[in-house]
Order: structure tokens, then sequence, then C-alpha cells
């Protein structure tokens, strides 16, 4: 049986949900026709790889990306470094001939996500972007329904993803608050995550018709210390200025003629996660990522249009990908979107074919997030 040898690159928040997601997918998914040795572990700060290591039994811990790039035991690297340092390690990771799963936002900047795909198709790997939420069982079952006509030619989608992590002014002054670094705040870190799921079910965005970006806390404590994910620590006293968005909106038009409008924050309280409401020519679906498994549809009785008709809940059920292997709507949580996305990816790789998403919707959505970015600058 083949054996897929996986490097996670970062031991904070994110490269530790991909651990344990590919820990996972045998328990999960059964016997796919081939294993999973997670080899190698790479991050700077020493004790976090070391407590990595052991809590998720990876073979090794090294210092740096760039271990990864050399190691002979890596088949597979998984990319979960902050922005501005995607570029770098996926560039020498594919050219080594590694296939790589990246997180999100691709790269800070256009220009940046352009090379990191030319690369990755000069390498010939398998390449793909941690868009996670299309794997929530009623995402795929919604985006079957579009192609079936259940709720006839779609009109409009109105989305957002709110969440609430940076809502405290304790929150410490890392590179997600440093636009040189990060590229943008929410509308990278979050607004990305609902502009893939808009472009997933309703096709590419053609234009980008208004936006508007706002700071609202504009000076955080700098940290003492390495911080992991936005945990709240020990400060030396001093503040950073902010100068990446924490909120923001903007419309836009689909190349199929539909309309949207996408809304984005890190700093609402109560939320933690997507939603959208769909609005098509006959019907109409509503989905909240607090229910992944489930969503609610209105459509037209036969002969009849949909005047009147009101919402009814549908839950995925094993027609639908996930509807049985994850449990859904039981059991399914946001860790799960990851466990499904591990097995995914390593399946196209099995299977030698591109895996989706891959780095081509990466590059779309930074050049969304570029043109929502300019336009909101320029006021």
């Amino acid at each position: 049986m083949r054996q897929f040898k996986v490097a996670i690159v970062g031991a904070g928040m994110i490269g530790r949900l991909h651990a344990r997601a590919f820990q996972a997918i045998e328990s999960t998914f059964g016997d796919a026709g081939w294993r999973v040795e997670l080899s190698v572990i790479a991050d700077a700060d020493e004790a976090l790889t070391r407590d990595a290591q052991e809590r998720w039994k990876i073979g090794r811990a090294v210092p740096s990306w760039r271990d990864v790039v050399e190691a002979d035991d890596v088949d597979i690297a998984v990319v979960g470094l902050p922005n501005q340092d995607h570029r770098a390690a996926v560039e020498a990771l594919v050219a080594a001939g590694k296939h790589v799963l990246c997180e999100k936002p691709l790269a800070p900047t256009v220009e940046a996500a352009r090379s990191m795909l030319d690369a990755a198709r000069r390498a010939g790997v398998v390449h793909g972007i941690g868009f996670n939420l299309r794997r929530a069982p009623a995402i795929a079952a919604i985006r079957q329904m579009l192609v079936d006509g259940a709720i006839g030619a779609p009109r409009h989608l109105s989305g957002h993803f709110f969440t609430d992590y940076a809502v405290s002014t304790a929150v410490p002054f890392t590179w997600r608050y440093q636009r040189s670094l990060a590229g943008s705040g929410a509308l990278g870190d979050v607004g990305s995550h609902i502009l893939d799921l808009a472009r997933y079910l309703l096709g590419d965005i053609a234009a980008v018709t208004g936006a508007t970006l706002a700071t609202f806390i504009h000076e955080r404590p700098v940290p003492a210390a390495h911080v992991t994910g936005h945990n709240i620590g020990p400060t030396t006293g001093q503040t950073g200025k902010v100068d990446t968005d924490d909120s923001g909106a903007f419309t836009c038009r689909f190349a199929s003629g539909a309309i949207g409008d996408i809304r984005f924050s890190r700093v609402a309280p109560g939320h933690r996660g997507p939603a959208f409401d769909l609005i098509g020519s006959e019907g109409a679906i509503s989905f909240d990522m607090r229910r992944p498994g489930e969503f609610g549809i209105c459509s037209a009785p036969p002969g009849r249009d949909a005047v009147g008709s009101g919402f009814r809940r549908l839950a995925a059920d094993p027609r639908f990908p996930y509807g049985s292997d994850l449990v859904a709507p039981i059991g399914f949580d946001y860790v799960d979107t990851y466990v499904a996305q591990a097995y995914e990816f390593l399946s196209a790789v099995a299977q030698q074919r591109q895996y989706e998403p891959g780095f081509e919707d990466g590059f779309a959505i930074a050049e969304v997030c570029e043109t929502v970015q300019r336009l909101a600058d320029s006021g």
C-alpha cells in the first residue's frame, strides 16, 4: 500500500489544525488504498514545534521550511505560514518536486500569487489552496442542487463571514495587523472564504462595483514573546499601529449576470463563521456554517411559482459528498472540513490529477481582493 509522507510547515494555530486533520483521515474515511505518515514539522519556535511533534506523533522537527525543501522523506508539504512567507516557501517546495497545499490567502499580492501559480505549473506538481469550507456537506449539496436547477437561474448572493477573534483590544499586534506583511486584514483572512464559496457556487466574478474597508481598533499591544494564533499574553508595554482592515463590504457582478454583496469582519461579537442567502429565479437557498450539514431551501411547487412557499430545512445525506463519511449533520464541525480537505488533496495526489481548489482559485481570489483594496483606498 502506498504511503504518503507529509510535512507540516508552520507549528502555529493553522499548522496544528492541519496535523490533526491528516492524522484523522484513516479513522474518518477508512481504507483509501494509501496511508499517511506525518514525517516532518517545521517552525522556528522550537518549543512549539516539539510540542506539536509529540502531540501528533510526527517523525521529526526542523527549524525552517528550507529543511523541508531538502528533505527526501517528504512527498507533500502543507504550508501554514504567515502570508508574507508563502511565496518563498511554496516556490522552493514545488521546485523540489513537493506537492503543496497552501493556506489561504495564497499571497499578499496578485503579483506574488501569479508567480506561485506559474511555479507550480512549471513543476508539474499537485497544488491546492486551503479553502476548506467547500468540504462542508451542505455546500456540496447546494452546489449539486444549483447544477440541477433546483432554484432556477441564480440571481443574487448575499454573504458574510463574521468572526470575533479580534474584538478584544488586548489581542496582540502580530503580522495580521500589518499591511506590509499580511496584504490585508479581514478581507484576506475571512473575506476570502466567503468569496471562494461565492465563486464555487456561482462562477467567476466579472467586476467589483463598490467597496469599503474600515479599521476600528487602531493600535494593539506589542507581544513580549512569540504569539500562536490570536492568544493574549505578556506585552512589552508598547503598541503597534494597525493598518489592515477590521471589517469591510463590497458589491460585485458575476460573469453569469448574477449580482452579489459580500461582507466580512474580524471584530463581530457573537459570530464565528460564514453564512449566505442565494436567490434564484424559482427559489432560494439559505446556509449558515453553524449548521454545516444542513440548509434551507425555498422552491416552487410543480406548475406554480415560489410566492409564499417558505423555506424547509434539508440535511445533506449519503447522496452528497461527506454526507455519510462524516455523519452529517450530526457530529460534523469546522475541524471536519479540514479532515475532508486533507483526504481530497491526498486523493488527487494518489490519482495524479489536479486538486480543486488549486492555485488558480487562489490567484482569482487575490485579484478580487486587490481590486476591493484599491477601490476602498480610492474612497
